[in-house]
């Protein structure tokens, strides 16, 4: 399996990718600084209320990481299994001295270790700049405190399992219909949909790990479905 995803990673740049979490970055440590700053701008307001505690902050910027990482990761698995299964690269990949399956495993692999560990890295560099900067001149009239740190890394794990699991059915969609388009598409409406759903449950841990759950076992049915139907294709 190691060698597949080694022979995978030398037939895509994956630098393309890496360069695009670095500028997501800065645009996501951008927005949870304009999450903190937005009651400053009409502090009468009712509806910025939403805004005056970090656990709130935490929860928004979570729900648009997640989105954010879920359609990078649709890019990708635009680029490593929408266009090798279509067209005439299916008759090289369909050559390879090794299962189908064991193939389309590796790529899934690829994909998910990459949008992990990138979310972890990007989410974690943005809470501590945050964060530390909050210490010193801060915008949120509340405390950090253990809560909102263990908030922080709760959050960030259930949405990070939450964007593997959206892409993987993102994909799917793009699979069936033979089209990155569709699969980029799908994943921006799946997240869409997640967002307005996750917005109006802000502070509820035990939703959001039933949807954490629910999302991570649709991407596990979605993968087997696929694997059925490449151990089925032709060329």
């Amino acid at each position: 399996m190691l060698d597949l995803m080694k022979l995978e990673l030398k037939k895509t740049n994956i630098g393309t990718y890496i360069h695009s979490t670095f500028v997501i970055s800065i645009v996501l440590l951008g927005f949870i600084y304009l999450l903190a700053y937005m009651p400053r701008v009409n502090p009468n307001d009712p509806n910025l209320d939403l805004f005056v505690s970090y656990k709130n902050i935490i929860s928004l910027f979570g729900a648009l990481s997640m989105a954010t990482f879920c359609i990078l990761a649709s890019v990708m698995y635009s680029r490593f299994v929408i266009e090798e299964y279509t067209g005439k690269r299916v008759i090289l990949l369909f050559s390879y001295p090794t299962s189908r399956e064991k193939i389309f495993v590796s790529k899934i692999i690829i994909v998910t270790l990459f949008t992990i560990i990138s979310m972890l890295i990007c989410n974690t560099l943005i809470y501590t700049i945050f964060g530390l900067s909050e210490t010193f001149f801060p915008l949120v009239k509340d405390t950090i405190t253990l809560k909102v740190i263990t908030k922080a890394i709760t959050t960030t794990m259930i949405m990070t399992v939450s964007a593997v699991g959206l892409s993987i059915l993102s994909m799917a969609i793009g699979f069936t219909k033979k089209s990155t388009p569709a699969t980029i598409v799908s994943a921006i409406l799946l997240c869409s949909i997640v967002t307005n759903i996750s917005s109006g449950t802000l502070n509820s841990n035990t939703l959001a790990v039933i949807f954490m759950t629910i999302t991570i076992l649709a991407g596990i049915i979605a993968a087997k479905m696929i694997v059925k139907k490449i151990n089925c294709m032709e060329v």
